[in-house]
């Protein structure tokens, strides 16, 4: 039977799965997950990551709300799979790793029929140090947490602070206009390997907007330097 209910879902079309979307309405948060699911990587996610990205408390209360919604769309689907998210996802694990979830690609399809765009640009990139100048001569490296810039964190810690830098003010699109307008590097105020697996990221408790310039400087240091830190260094104070 659950062989048989994954052939099924494999010969949907991105049609069959646009009428499925309109019928089970999903809610704002599930269509949060869906967008989040959409702009990672290769549209492949982890249960762990998308709890941290929508601020679940773990990473099995995110797969059981994805999963609720998952239960809907196999009903409109008239199919019963022995997992409800294999309506949307293919799984992948590879040894001693988590399971990965990737969107099918008629799923894809029919969210962009539906209009429906991810969240922000993912770029494995953001879970690696990255290594820019500073200066001529020079180099430092940025520690850059997926999470601390997942779109959806990402967006609420700019909905509320807004796109100037926190610590010197800089706003990208003011200075260069309207194609770098929403342009901003988001900082996380606790390194997620001092706070651990669990902690729940608040976006406005935890996160700020800084310009690329402020952030460089911020990780010159470890522990990083604090905001408050780096407004005394900009009004010169050299013992900050």
């Amino acid at each position: 039977m659950a062989a048989d209910a994954i052939e099924q879902i494999e010969s949907f079309t991105s049609a069959d799965y646009v009428g499925a979307f309109k019928r089970a309405k999903p809610s704002e948060s599930q269509m949060e997950m869906l967008r989040v699911h959409l702009a990672a990587p290769d549209h492949t996610i982890t249960a762990r990551h998308l709890a941290r990205a929508l601020g679940f408390a773990n990473w099995n209360a995110a797969n059981l709300h994805y999963g609720k919604f998952a239960g809907k769309l196999c009903n409109e689907l008239n199919v019963t799979p022995t997992t409800n998210l294999s309506v949307l996802t293919e799984f992948f694990k590879a040894p001693g790793s988590e399971y990965e979830l990737r969107l099918r690609p008629s799923v894809i399809e029919a969210l962009k029929e539906l209009g429906i765009e991810g969240f922000g640009n993912w770029s494995p990139q953001e879970e690696l140090g990255i290594e820019e100048p500073l200066v001529e001569g020079a180099s430092f490296t940025v520690q850059v947490s997926a999470f601390e810039r997942n779109p959806v964190a990402r967006q609420k810690c700019i909905a509320h602070y807004g796109t100037g830098c926190s610590v010197c003010g800089f706003n990208f699109g003011g200075s260069y206009g309207s194609s770098a307008d929403g342009y901003i590097h988001v900082h996380h105020l606790k390194p997620l390997a001092s706070i651990g697996e669990e902690y729940v990221i608040d976006p406005i408790k935890d996160l700020r907007p800084v310009c690329a310039n402020c952030h460089a400087v911020i990780h010159l240091r470890q522990p990083p330097y604090s905001i408050e830190e780096m407004k005394s260094m900009l009004n010169g104070d050299t013992n900050a």
